[in-house]
Parts: structure tokens; C-alpha cells; sequence
């Protein structure tokens, strides 16, 4: 908020700090660890463990923290006496799980067909790949069914490619020569994301929909 003038009078300097390495972590979570449990419910390798994952992704220290209060919590809530690498894993995953949740929540109503769309070339139609022509022949049937307004092929693709941007599908373009290019989409998403996405209230009535003419996919 300070002036140009006003900051060039201080002499300001920029303070740049890096990412925690991986002994740093370790030594956070040592640290952090003493005050939290007792001696003997954590496994010898759960602390290395946290610090590597944490310094191969942002060398965050909260992040490491959040690994290491998840899995002593999973563990707990199992019964387990002691804290594992395998508590680590699966601590892992529910925040990866958590992540792309959030994700999905902030979704708009057509980036939700889209995505919706193809959720249902994947388990109606047994697509593992499919092009942009086949989600968009899907995402005109989901539109009337849910009585959207339908976009055009090219927004469509743009709204492909922001899934694609954010983790929750794979989209590549593959070259056809002179006959020009397409995209090749596949689902990267977990099934309990998927479940999620298809009990969205925009989506109720779907199931039972049936189009006055039968569409055939192209």
C-alpha cells in the first residue's frame, strides 16, 4: 500500500525463503512429536516417512505437521496402538481425497456436466478413452436432461481442458496428420469423487431421463 517514492526511501529487501529440506522437516515433526505422544506409539520410520513425502510436494511444514496429526488420528480411530507407515498412506490419500473434494465444490454447474458427462462414457458406454466429439454427443444429452443451457463444442473443450488443469481428468491431443487433431480424455478421478459428483443435486432426475428419440453416440 505504500507509495513508489516512499518505498524507495526505505530500501526495502526481498527475504526469499526456500522450502524445508528433508532433515529440516524431521527435525519440526521430532520437535513437535515430543509434546503430542508418548514415547513408543510412533513406528521409527513414520517421521522420515512424513518429511520425505512433504519435501518431494512443497517442503511445507504445516503440510508435515497435517500428515503426521491425520495419521495418529486414523490410527486411533482403528484401535491401533502404534502409528505406521501404513497410517501414513492412508493419511496421504484421505488429504489428496480431501483436496480434489474442495476441488469439486467450487466447480461451476457446466463444468460439473462436463465432468459429468464423462463419468457416463466411462461407465455407460465402457469408454477408458474418449474424444472431445464424444463428451460433448454426452454433455447435449445430460444438458436436456437436466434442462441446461448447452454450450458450444469449443467452450466445451476450453471447460475439458480446465478439468485437465486442475488433476480431476487427463486430456492430451493426438495428431491425426492432414486430417487434423483431437483430444484424447480419460477419468483420473477417485470413485469416491465420482459418487460424489453424481448424488450433486444438479444432477437429480438424470438417471431417470429418457430422450424422446434414442441418441446414438458417435
Amino acid at each position: 500500500m505504500l507509495s513508489t517514492k516512499i518505498k524507495s526511501r526505505l530500501g526495502e529487501e526481498k527475504i526469499i525463503f526456500p522450502p524445508y529440506t528433508v532433515e529440516q522437516l524431521g527435525d519440526i515433526l521430532v520437535e513437535r512429536a515430543k509434546d503430542a505422544f508418548e514415547e513408543g506409539i510412533l513406528d521409527s520410520d513414520v517421521i522420515p516417512y512424513c518429511a520425505a513425502l512433504s519435501a518431494q510436494e512443497m517442503g511445507d511444514a504445516r503440510k508435515a505437521l497435517d500428515l503426521l496429526r491425520i495419521s495418529a488420528d486414523l490410527a486411533e480411530r482403528n484401535g491401533d496402538t502404534v502409528v505406521t507407515a501404513a497410517h501414513v498412506r492412508l493419511a496421504r490419500s484421505k488429504i489428496e481425497l480431501d483436496a480434489v473434494s474442495e476441488v469439486i465444490k467450487t466447480l461451476t454447474v457446466q463444468s460439473k456436466i462436463v465432468l459429468m458427462s464423462i463419468i457416463k462414457n466411462t461407465e455407460d458406454e465402457n469408454m477408458t478413452v474418449m474424444t472431445t466429439g464424444d463428451v460433448y454427443t454426452m454433455y447435449k444429452y445430460v444438458c436436456e436432461a437436466i434442462s441446461q443451457t448447452i454450450l458450444t463444442q469449443r467452450r466445451v473443450a476450453g471447460l475439458i481442458s480446465e478439468l485437465d488443469m486442475l488433476g480431476i481428468v487427463h486430456a492430451r491431443v493426438k495428431s491425426f496428420g492432414r486430417q487434423g487433431r483431437t483430444k484424447e480424455i480419460s477419468l483420473n478421478t477417485p470413485k469416491e469423487i465420482i459418487n460424489m459428483v453424481k448424488s450433486d443435486e444438479v444432477f437429480r432426475g438424470l438417471d431417470s431421463y429418457r430422450p424422446q428419440k434414442q441418441m446414438t453416440l458417435m
